[in-house]
């Protein structure tokens, strides 16, 4: 009889051990899971902020301002066909139109503390067609997110149809675009050679290069998060951040001109990338200008900038043969 209740009583202490066993595992893997979906929650919430649009200081300025005639135009987006708005600003009888694409968070309004209308009226005077467009999600144009360029450059493929429908040439339609707008130049010239001449502007060259010097102090977050909001982004919003890498697709454009402008003080995108740029393509023209603030090489340097853009479309892009020639 002892016997047995001595068996009963390891078989019972055996079960508790099982039993302690089961729940220690089972608040492992609740704890893990917990963990998970924090983890895949911040990634989540870091990637959708990453890639909304915020706000910009308004303007009121545009190039009736200047004295020009322009036109509000709206044209679709050439992938998916958003609509995308802009002003063109017809020069009669040239031949040649340049694309002027804003940065983050701005507009063809508000770009360059609102000098982009005065930009695209001293273009329009050295004898350009212009046009200025709102990227997706900006200004007057559809949208929601921004893509570091990715879908930006389906606008600006947008704005090629636009001016090839007016009776421009391959070839004769130029573009500069400031930051984000840069990579969504590159990437735009890249995929189409009907955009004969390429300027950038305080552009980066790799996302990566970018967002992971700035990680902890933009985000708050240790680097360890980082793996998590480059998944979700994956996900939720279609964006490799891995594979944004403007100087990887700036070497399929020559051997049209390439310009690329850069403060050697910029705050925000390093003058590294336009070192890694100009290392891409050495040919590519590099024009750094002191004391600038990140996209605002036009307002705080006017007369450097302007000396720059025009002799870089008078000695390259005017006497580069046009398509078809």
């Amino acid at each position: 009889m002892l016997l047995d209740n001595e068996q009963d009583f390891e078989n019972f202490r055996f079960r508790a051990v099982e039993v302690d066993t089961l729940l220690r595992l089972l608040w492992a893997v609740l704890a893990l899971l917990v963990l998970a979906l924090g983890y895949i929650g911040v990634g989540a919430f870091a990637a959708l902020r990453l890639t909304k649009i915020g706000d910009h200081q308004q303007y009121s300025g545009n190039p009736g301002d200047f004295g020009l005639e322009f036109e509000k135009v709206r044209f679709k987006s050439r992938v998916d066909g958003l609509k995308i708005a802009g002003w063109y600003i017809p020069q009669p009888a040239v031949e040649r139109a340049i694309i002027l694409v804003h940065g983050r968070d701005a507009s063809k309004q508000n770009a360059i503390s609102g000098k982009l209308p005065q930009l695209a009226a001293k273009l329009h005077t050295l004898g350009f067609s212009v046009l200025m467009i709102d990227l997706r999600g900006h200004g007057e144009s559809e949208g929601k997110r921004y893509t570091f360029g990715v879908q930006e450059r389906w606008d600006v493929l947008g704005a090629v149809d636009f001016l090839l429908a007016q009776g421009f040439l391959e070839g004769q339609i130029g573009a500069l675009g400031i930051s984000l707008g840069g990579a969504a130049v590159i990437g735009a010239a890249a995929d189409d050679p009907a955009i004969g001449a390429v300027v950038v502007e305080s552009t980066f060259a790799d996302m990566n290069m970018l967002i992971e010097p700035n990680w902890k102090a933009e985000s708050g977050l240790p680097m360890f998060f980082l793996p998590g909001v480059f998944l979700m982004s994956r996900l939720l919003v279609g964006l490799d951040f891995t594979e944004v890498i403007p100087a990887r697709e700036l070497m399929n454009i020559p051997p049209r001109p390439i310009l690329v402008l850069h403060s050697n003080v910029d705050e925000l995108v390093d003058v590294s990338h336009a070192f890694a740029l100009k290392e891409a393509v050495p040919d590519a023209e590099l024009v750094l200008i002191e004391d600038c603030s990140h996209a605002e090489l036009f307002r705080d340097r006017p007369e450097e900038y302007l000396t720059a853009v025009t002799n870089f479309f008078q000695q390259h892009w005017d006497s580069a043969p046009l398509a078809g020639e």
